[in-house]
Formats: C-alpha cells, structure tokens, sequence
C-alpha cells in the first residue's frame, strides 16, 4: 500500500497522478502487506475488564512495575503492566487479544531461563519469563456512505510480554491454549462418542478394534482422550498405544506370551493370529502360565524370542477415524522465536496465553505479571492529520466524545435537583483544572436519577445535566461530585478520529540521561556527584518529554518528577487519560544495543576495578529478553527499532468504545415495527381479568423507563458485552410475547388454570405449584425450586408471593439476569456452572445453544434468530 505521505497527497489531490517512486512503490516482500488485513471492528480489554474507560485507565495506577511512558526507575516505558497491584478488579490469568489483527511472531520457553543475582553476598537464581505474543492490526476510520474514496489506515502492532510456559501447558490438559499455535500430531476423542464401557456402561467413550474392517472388541477409549494414528480411511492404526490396557505394565511395557503355533507371519515383521476364536495371552512362556487376556483370531501382533511361546511387544488396534478430532494445539518450536510463514487471524477478544511469572532483581519473590505494548513503524503524525481531515467528513453521530474543557463549571450535587428542579449555573459551583474528553457510552451508562434533559424554551436552548462523580477535579487535585451541563449545540462534541488531545513528541533522550535525571529527583545522587550529573539531568527535564510530564504531573512544581507523583497523576482521569494521549517516537526496549546499557555502569556503581555483579546479570538478562533483531525485517518493522509508542489501553478503546446500550430506538429498529411499543402488536392478546389487573401490559409500561431499568439490571449483573446483551434481548423479546407480557399464557388464549400441570415434578413440591410457580418475568421464571432459590439472592419471600415476580416490572427485569446468570440450565451440561454469559462468550453467535439453557428446547428459534441478527447487524458485531 502507498506510505502515509503518499496518502496524504491523494487524499489532499484527489485527481492527481502518482507516478512510483522509491517512496510510493509495494514494499517488498516479508513486510506488512496494510491492504490484505482487515480493519479493525472490535476491540477488547486484555483481561476483558467491563468499567468504563476511566476506571481501566486509573486503576493502572496501581501497578507495581512500571507504567507509560515512565517505569518505576525513571527510565523510558513503551507500554503498561499489569501486576500484583492491579489484581482484584478482574481475573488477571488469561490474556486476551485487544484487536483484530493477525499473530506475526512468538516465543515460548519451555521453562522459563533464570539469572543468578547476589543476595546477601549468596547466589539466588531469579527466573524470568521472556515469552511474547506479537500481533499485527490495521486500523482505519469507517467509510463514508456514498464516498467512493478510501479512508486512511495505519499498521500497528499489539505486544504480549512475559507469558506462561510450555511446561505449564503440558502438566494441565485442560488449560486453554491459544488458537494460533499449531495443531499437534494427537488427535482426540469427541465428546458426542457414545460407545459404552463393557465392564462400566455408564461410561462413554470409543471402541478399540482388534481389525480395521469389522473387528473385535480389545479396548476402549474415554471422551477426550488423545490419541495418535495412521492410515487412512474410517478405520486407522492407533499409534500411541502399545496394546490393550489391560497388557499395559506399570512402566508401559507390554505384557504377555503367545503360542507359536498360531502365529503366521505377515509383512514388516509382525504375525497374524490364526486360531478358531481367540488365542490366550499368558503371564509366562508356557502353557501354565496365568491367563491375562484373550486376542481374537486375526489380530496383528509384534512378538519377540523363539520357542513355543513368544513374547508380546505389541497388538495393533484399530479405532473409528470419523470419531476423532483434531487434538490440543501446542508451539511451533519451543526456546526460540518463531516468526510465522503463514499469519494466523485473531479477534479482539481471543485468547492470547497466559499471564507469567517475572521475578525483578529487587524482589523477594516472583509474582504474575504481563508487559503490554501497542506501537507503530507507520507515521503515526501523518496518519492523525489524515484522519483529522477524514473525521470531518463522518456524521454528526460519529462525534461521540463530550468535551469538557478546563474551567468546566461542576454545581455541587443538592438533594432536591430534579427534573422538576433542575442544577442551574448560578448555583454553587467549582471549575475544573484539567480537560477530559467524556464517552457518550459513559453517559449513557448513567442510572437514571443522574442525568436530567431539559427541554429549549423561548431564548433558553435545551441543555443536559450529568452528574459525575470521581472523574473531574479541582486545583488541589481533589476529585468532584457534582453535575455538569451540556449546552446542546454549544458544548461541542468530537469525533474519536479527530484525535482530540493527542500530540506525537519525539525522545531523544538515552537510557543514561534519563536515569540521571530520574536519580536526582530521587535524591540518588550525593553532593559530591552532582555537579557531574546536573548538565545532564537537566538536559533531560527541559526536553520535550518531561516538559509536557511536567505539565501534567509535577503537583508541586518544583521541576522534579518523582514515582509517588507519577501515581498521583494516574490516579485522576483526566490526567490518566492527557498521560494516555502521549505518542512517543522512541527506540524499542525489546531492540538490543549493547552500548546504552554499557552507559549506564558508572551510575550503577560498576567499573573494571569494582565490578556490579547484579547489573552485570541484569545487562545479561535485558539481553535474553530482546527479539526486535529476529522478527522486526519479517513483518514490517524498521530494523532500527524506532517506532511510535501508543498508549495499549486507551489508544482503541476510545475508537471503539461506541455506545451499545439498549435503546428504545434500537429496539423499535430491529423488530421492524411502528406504533404501540416496540412491535405494535401489544394489546392483540386476549388475557383474563386477572391478568389485566394484577400484571403490567408491557406495551403500555413506559418504554423509556423499561429500557433505562433494563439497562441497569443489565450493567448490574455484568452482561455487558455487546454479544450477551444481543443475546438477552433475543431470547427476552420471544419469551415476553414481543415485550408485552410478564408472565406465562398461551398465546391469544384465556387463562385457563387447568392448562397448567398440577403435578408434583421438576423442582415443584406440592399439588397446585404448577399453575402457583408458572413462568414469570421476561425470561418466565418456573418452579418452586427456582423460586426458592431467587427469593434466597434477593432476601424476600417470593415463594409466598409469586404474583410479585411479574407484577413489578423492575422485579421481571432482575429476576430475568439473574436467572441468565446463575440458573441456565443446559449451561450446567456445557461447563458454565448455570452462567449463560460463559456461552456467549465461547460462541458468540450460537442462538440455538443459548435457546436452550433459556429454554430447555427450540421453541420460538426463528424469532430469537431473527432479533439477535438484527441487533448484530445494528451494532456491527461479526
């Protein structure tokens, strides 16, 4: 594809000819091919962290190791950790993809290699893990309906630094692995195999046959075992076995003697059995010996040793290819990096590995930690400026971040502001002392007593209150409380590919003038030293990185950035996210030259004469890390190993952080109608007095009010993925008639209590609980047992008033999610312990599986279909 100049002056010229030059032709081959990779359309949490943008941003605050784009130490960062200190919010164990892209690269150690540091004057071997993942990613604004011009794009890379080892993998058969190692040479029994053990009949699993062609029965095989064969067609040679399990000895050897006389050989050394129906296989070489097993006639054995008996060194077996599947995958090679001939395609979301164990120099002990990194060989300048000019072209509905400018006036919350009596700007206020850019997605979000609109009357022009709290911030650096007002039409609002608040800076500083500033600050440097020390140090702090650091961090204004501050800062949302904004052109960590940590020795106390045996351990250990030398000319990275460095967590998430609320407009869209509600069919069912005055017509309940309740049951019982929610949607709009009803009757029917079974069954207890525990809410809750277990969460009696599950319509919303997540059904029998969410997350688009854990069948999967595809359209999900 074109560079991004070459971009900038089509897109500045649009009739132009570009003639090829050295700047404009294909790049060669073995480098990023921009055009034949997908844009990006999802992005993902690393650890699939569901809060809002701010709450993932400032909780880095807490990590222990390092931050963007300064570590603990003062020296240079180019990406974030996620530690010790950040565990607790989420699961930090499985690392996920953040974007759509393509795996390029990859190390896996088997064991993870250890440096020998001096403690206490002893020798104690650290371990590190130095395993990645490397992704490549294109990211790209969306096109302009109508335009037949192309939108800017950029190559990225995602980093996943210190992962799990091979080993790990290999001790546990059931730890997920990551999709992009290749298949293994094993292959596995299917879990639907359903031949039965013939000593245990509960069991299920896979015969094994004595002949690939209407054999007998020698052996048997659990669900899930691994297996490796040979051959072709429906029934193969198992190779990993060395015959029936019960002639396997303790050290896997094969036991047994057989008779020569029934022995015929056949090629490659092995005999067929020859007899009338089956031969005994005997502990000892003679024909006294204990009878172990018998081989029916035709079974291919390998034996050893002369005589009348001979000894047994191998049965073929034979088992039902079609009943195998491809086997756990496992890495390439192991200790070394592998570049793939072949990229392999990944989504935001997948899994990547697992989180490592990294032990610091420093530390007492080794602890989980993973290093992530997002950067650029493009130019990241000219790709901002170019889709600066292409945000102009987007719809106003694309600008979907507020900008709340410094000195935004944030009116004390007061206990009567309401609709009715709404915050004012004459009312007690404070300004704000730094900028932030909201998402609408956030707003969105708010419960419902914290956002007021109020109507344009005469000169006054329609406005909406927020209330925000723990985001905004004064000039002492205390966090706010308080309501903001949006101005419509007067507060602007900006597209996320207008690239508000960015600034590109570029360091020039080494690793030894950075750390000579870092330990003045830290009073590292005694007097004596300082005078040697000083010209460098400030050569730093006047440079354009810690100029714009200064700006943002130093509370205190005393020049000097110390660790302390560097927290702080993070820890307010609108300097994480001015921090986050920062993109720095600098030289990789990952690209090893020796010479930039050879110029740090005299800071660290070595020389020749008094050598530092620990930093000489960790230049070795730096060293064993780096792999830009092996990777960067094969996928498109500068070999130089300079690169724009973005912010991992904010860098996306902005762009693809849209709102995926549920809306009455996008529910009246995705049912296809008009009028009442959102089908225009409620009022077509005929219900029993009983039904009109003790439940609520859902098509009469307001909508806007249903879905704000929806929305924060939703958000209150975490299905918030843009797949779960689709899904909950899906399955509540069928069980609920279309959104018109709260509780169990059929269709266009009388109530008719008869209908109901009466029947002792199915978690019911007592003649009558049928019709008394019938299925209520949106989702029908059904039965006591079910009853019981939700008035136990809720701490109410709704087994003595059922009525109340569907005559609150805040009621039939929560106990809808919470059935979704603790009750499905089928979901037991798939491994998600009664948690749809888990379903949806290990097939996003499966309908029919979520049907039936909501179900218990496939009633009504049409429709579900229909609505979940729709939503999944609306919202642009693969």
């Amino acid at each position: 594809m074109p560079n991004l100049a070459t971009q900038f002056y089509n897109f500045m010229n649009p009739h132009a000819q570009i003639l090829p030059t050295s700047e404009t032709q294909t790049p060669p081959s073995g480098e990023s091919n921009a055009d034949a990779l997908p844009p990006i359309k999802n992005w993902s949490h690393p650890f699939k962290d569901q809060r809002d943008p701010f709450a993932q941003l400032t909780h880095l605050a807490n990590a222990a190791g390092g931050g963007y784009p300064l570590g603990g130490n003062g020296l240079w960062h180019g990406g974030v950790h996620f530690d010790s200190g950040t565990t607790g919010a989420f699961d930090q164990s499985s690392v996920h993809c953040i974007a759509d892209g393509e795996v390029v690269a990859y190390r896996i150690d088997e064991q993870s290699p250890t440096t020998a540091y001096l403690v206490h004057k002893l020798a104690v071997n650290k371990s590190f893990s130095r395993n990645f993942v490397l992704v490549r990613h294109r990211l790209q604004p969306p096109k302009v309906d109508g335009s037949p011009d192309a939108p800017p794009s950029l190559v990225f890379y995602s980093l996943y630094m210190h992962l799990q080892d091979w080993a790990v993998y290999q001790a546990d058969a059931k730890f997920a692995r990551p999709g992009f190692w290749a298949v293994g040479p094993s292959l596995q029994v299917k879990d639907d195999v359903n031949d039965l053990h013939v000593d245990r009949p509960g069991q299920k699993g896979l015969i094994v046959r004595n002949q690939p062609s209407k054999g007998k029965l020698i052996g048997w095989l659990p669900r899930g075992a691994e297996v490796t064969v040979t051959g072709e067609g429906d029934f193969r040679k198992l190779e990993n076995s060395l015959g029936p399990s019960r002639l396997i000895a303790a050290d896997g050897s094969l036991m047994g003697y057989v008779s020569a006389d029934y022995l015929r050989p056949i090629a490659n050394g092995q005999h067929r059995i020859e007899c009338v129906n089956t031969l005994n296989v005997r502990a000892q070489g003679h024909l006294l010996g204990h009878k172990l097993f018998e081989l029916a006639a035709g079974t291919e054995v390998t034996v050893s040793g002369q005589g009348a008996f001979r000894k047994l060194e191998r049965v073929n077996q034979y088992i039902h290819y079609p009943s195998l599947r491809n086997g756990a995958s496992e890495p390439k090679t192991c200790g070394s990096v592998v570049v793939l001939d072949k990229t392999v395609a990944i989504k935001a979301g997948d899994l990547i590995g697992h989180v490592g164990e990294y032990h610091d120099s420093n530390a007492q002990r080794p602890e989980n930690q993973l290093h992530l990194e997002v950067f650029s060989g493009d130019d990241v300048e000219m790709f901002i400026k170019l889709s600066q000019l292409w945000a102009n072209k987007l719809p106003a509905s694309d600008k979907s971040l507020l900008k709340l400018a410094k000195g935004t006036a944030v009116v004390t919350h007061q206990a009567g502001f309401n609709s009715k009596q709404p915050p004012t700007l004459n009312a007690p206020s404070i300004p704000t002392d730094a900028q932030l850019l909201v998402p609408k997605s956030l707003l969105d979000r708010l419960p419902i007593d914290r956002k007021i609109s109020i109507a344009a009357s005469g000169e006054n022009k329609a406005c909406n209150w927020y209330r925000l709290e723990g985001l905004l911030h004064d000039d002492t650096h205390t966090l706010l409380d308080g309501w903001v007002c949006e101005e419509v039409g007067v507060t602007p609002w900006v597209s996320p590919w207008s690239w508000e608040g960015y600034e590109a800076l570029f360091n020039y500083d080494s690793p030894r003038r950075m750390m000579a500033s870092f330990s003045r600050a830290a009073r590292r440097i005694n007097d004596q030293q300082l005078p040697r020390w000083s010209g460098i140090a400030d050569s730093v702090d006047q440079g354009p990185i810690k100029t714009r650091l200064y700006d943002i961090i130093d509370r205190n204004r005393d020049g000097q950035i110390t660790a302390n501050e560097l927290q702080a800062a993070l820890r307010l949302p609108a300097h994480a996210q001015s921090l986050s904004q920062l993109i720095v052109h600098y030289e990789s960590e990952w690209h090893h030259t020796q010479h930039k940590w050879d110029d740090l020795d005299d800071l660290l106390g070595h020389s020749d004469s008094t050598p530092n045996q620990n930093w000489l351990a960790e230049k070795e250990r730096i060293k064993q890390m780096s792999w830009w030398g092996e990777v960067a000319s094969q996928v498109g990275l500068p070999a130089h190993g300079k690169v724009y460095h973005m912010h991992p967590i904010a860098f996306g998430g902005q762009l693809f952080n849209k709102t995926r609320r549920i809306t009455v407009e996008l529910l009246e869209k995705v049912t296809g109608k008009s009028g009442k509600w959102f089908t225009g069919r409620g009022g077509g069912r005929t219900f029993a007095n009983d039904f009109s005055a003790n439940y609520p017509k859902v098509f009469e309940f307001d909508k806007y009010r249903f879905v704000d309740q929806l929305n924060d049951a939703l958000d209150r019982y975490g299905i918030t993925t843009p797949y779960q929610k689709a899904h909950f949607v899906a399955q509540c709009f069928h069980e609920s008639a279309a959104f018109e009803t709260t509780v169990e009757f059929g269709s266009g029917a009388q109530y008719d209590p008869g209908q109901h079974s009466s029947a002792i069954a199915n978690g019911n207890t007592e003649i009558g609980d049928g019709p008394r525990y019938k299925g209520r809410g949106l989702l029908q809750l059904t039965w006591k047992n079910n009853y019981a277990a939700y008035s136990r969460y809720r701490g109410f009696d709704f087994v003595a008033s059922p009525t109340l599950v569907a005559s609150d319509m805040s009621n039939a919303i929560d106990v809808s999610c919470w059935y979704w997540r603790h009750r499905g059904a089928v979901s037991q029998k798939y491994g998600a312990r009664g948690d749809i969410n888990i379903l949806v997350d290990n097939e996003p688009n499966n309908v029919k599986l979520v049907t039936l854990a909501v179900n218990g069948g496939s009633n009504g999967l049409q429709e579900r279909t229909e609505i979940y595809e729709a939503i999944r359209n609306e919202w642009s999900l693969r």
